[in-house]
This record gives C-alpha cells, sequence and structure tokens, in this order.
C-alpha cells in the first residue's frame, strides 16, 4: 500500500513538474500580457528569443503581423523572423524571410542589413565538400554582388566581400571537379569546357590555374589537325 501511495506521489510530481515548465513557457506563470497591445507581444517576444524559445518567440511575432499589419511593429517582426530562422541554422527559410523583408519594405532603414544577412544565410549553408550541391554557394555570391552593388561603402563591405571571393573559389573548384571527372577517364571532349568555364568566369583562383594546365596538357594528347596518322 505504502509503494503504491509513493508512485502515485512520484506521478503527480512529475505532472507537475510538466505543468509548470508548460505554464513557464507560455507564459501563464507570471505576467499576463495584453495581445491588443503589438508594443508588449514584441517585448515578450524578445525575451523569449533570449531564452531560446524561439519557436515560441516566432508564434509571437507572426501574431503581431497577423493582428497589426499596420504597425510598426509588424515591420520590425518581419526582420526579427528572419533573426530567429538564422540563430536556429535554418539558413534557407532565413534568406527567404530577409528577401521578403527587403522586397516589401525597399525603402526601409534595415534593407541594408537584410540583404546582407541573405546573403550571410546563403553563405553558411553552402556544404562540404564540394562535391556537393553548390546552388547555395552561387545564391550567395548573387546575393552579395548585389548587396555590393548597392552598399559598396557599408560596415560589412568587406566581410561580404570576403565571403563573395570564397564562394567564388567554392564555385570554380566544383567546374574543376567535375573536369577532372572527365579528364581522368580520358574524355577529353566534356573536360575541356568545365576548365575553359574555370578560366572564363574564376581566372583569379587556383583552380583556374590547374584548370589551364590541364587544358595544355589536353591539347598536347590531341593529334594535330593535319597529322599523318
Amino acid at each position: 500500500m505504502l509503494m503504491k501511495l509513493q508512485n502515485r506521489i512520484a506521478r503527480l510530481s512529475v505532472l507537475l513538474a510538466v505543468f509548470c515548465a508548460f505554464a513557464a513557457l507560455s507564459g501563464c506563470a507570471g505576467k499576463q500580457v495584453d495581445e491588443n497591445d503589438p508594443g508588449a507581444l514584441f517585448k515578450e517576444a524578445e525575451e523569449d528569443a533570449k531564452s531560446d524559445h524561439f519557436q515560441i518567440a516566432i508564434d509571437k511575432f507572426r501574431m503581431i503581423k497577423n493582428k497589426f499589419p499596420y504597425s510598426k511593429y509588424s515591420v520590425d517582426a518581419q526582420l526579427r523572423i528572419a533573426d530567429i530562422y538564422f540563430l536556429q541554422e535554418s539558413y534557407a527559410e532565413a534568406a527567404s524571410a530577409y528577401e521578403s523583408f527587403y522586397d516589401l519594405h525597399p525603402k526601409h532603414e534595415k534593407v541594408a542589413y537584410a540583404m546582407f544577412r541573405a546573403a550571410k544565410a546563403y553563405f553558411s549553408d553552402i556544404p562540404s565538400p564540394v562535391s556537393r550541391d553548390l546552388i547555395s554557394a552561387q545564391k550567395a555570391l548573387d546575393a552579395y554582388n548585389e548587396y555590393l552593388g548597392r552598399f559598396p561603402s557599408a560596415p560589412e563591405a568587406t566581410e561580404a566581400r570576403t565571403d563573395a571571393n570564397t564562394a567564388r573559389r567554392y564555385l570554380a573548384e566544383k567546374e574543376l571537379y567535375i573536369g577532372d571527372f572527365y579528364y581522368k577517364r580520358d574524355q577529353f571532349d566534356a573536360a575541356a569546357p568545365r576548365f575553359r568555364k574555370v578560366i572564363e568566369l574564376y581566372p583569379e583562383t587556383d583552380a583556374a590555374k590547374q584548370a589551364q594546365e590541364k587544358l595544355t596538357r589536353i591539347a598536347s594528347a590531341q593529334p594535330k589537325a593535319g597529322a599523318n596518322p
């Protein structure tokens, strides 16, 4: 009988702990926030984000967007959703959210920030090694080029140029990798266009030097026109 009572108390303790945790996350165990006050909601969402309660913060920012679309907090909430996606390392979602922000608010004071962060999100999503799909590297390069074209003197411009050069290196190495695949199999007609692409698009890279060396070897291996068999 005593053991059954102890087990029951233990179960109740677990249930109570779960309830308290849920109450803390939902805001039930503390101050009540007026959901008709976008400023108060925004402040609470920021507190949730600082506590790493990311999904709860996103839900509250979305509530602000939906309930108060003409409030200044609505615009800020859109940007904070993108920031939280980035913090969660959900880079594809972050890039899309940042792009939506500056598409919808092209004259907003945070446009430069949003453009830089969209590019950074794509850049952070580049996989390794280069044998994998590098579409995120191309998107990062395009986004950085667009950002630098509009804000060449921005505080983050130096970092943007460094990342863009790194993305170019990745893309050059990818083309070289594909060219080498054919080159090693003596499929020179398929390899040569890849090597030429590296030289034309990424001439400053080490990959371009290697591509030129391979093209020279291919030219030496090919029979010259008019030569006797």
